[in-house]
């Protein structure tokens, strides 16, 4: 009976740990995610408005779902250097 105490005390230790490693990330994940929404509203309007051209338009949407991807995998620079490229495309 102890050592079913015991296992399970070490597997609650260990899930709360990672659970807590994952909460670290969360807020760069979330503010990674809410610059690509934002951006993605203006890139909608300005498609919406015909001020990009078909092949901006594909080139911009391109360096958005990179961005997506970069944020998924937790590589913020790299996804923060990509929506400043989209960025200057779409004048914002």
């Amino acid at each position: 009976m102890l050592r079913r105490v015991v296992i399970g005390v070490a597997m609650a230790s260990l899930m709360g740990g990672a659970a807590y490693a994952v909460d670290e990330d969360a807020g760069e994940d979330n503010e990674c995610t809410q610059r690509l929404t934002a951006i993605e509203e203006v890139v909608q309007n300005k498609i919406d408005a015909n001020a990009l051209s078909e092949a901006d338009s594909d080139k911009v949407n391109e360096l958005l779902d990179e961005a997506d991807a970069l944020c998924t995998e937790g590589k913020f620079p790299e996804a923060s250097a990509t929506l400043a490229t989209v960025s200057k495309m779409v004048g914002e």
